[in-house]
């Protein structure tokens, strides 16, 4: 019983362990001046597999990454803002007549 607790305990230890430097990917919008290359994204940690559009009329990426790597890219003298992608709701109109 011994053995299996601690075992169990090993476990968990080791998960929680492993679990805690992860960090949530999230979509971010970066602004930018010109194109992001591959070597800009390499620097920030990132690979064209983690872009996951590009808007080329307001020259802006949405790109899969960690705040970490956020903060990273941010640097880039071609980035102009990051911020996180969210829902955005307008409040209804009021007519008055």
């Amino acid at each position: 019983m011994k053995k299996c607790t601690l075992s169990a305990l090993c476990i968990l230890f080791l998960v929680t362990a492993g679990c805690s430097g992860m960090e949530d990917r999230k979509d971010y919008l970066v602004g930018v001046s010109g194109e992001l290359t591959e070597a800009d994204l390499e620097a920030s940690g990132l690979s064209e597999d983690d872009i996951k559009h590009r808007y080329a009329m307001m020259k802006v990426y949405v790109i899969t990454m960690t705040e970490t790597e956020a903060v990273a890219i941010e640097t880039l003298d071609k980035v102009n803002y990051v911020e996180m992608d969210q829902e955005v709701r307008i409040p209804e109109q009021r007519n008055e007549n």
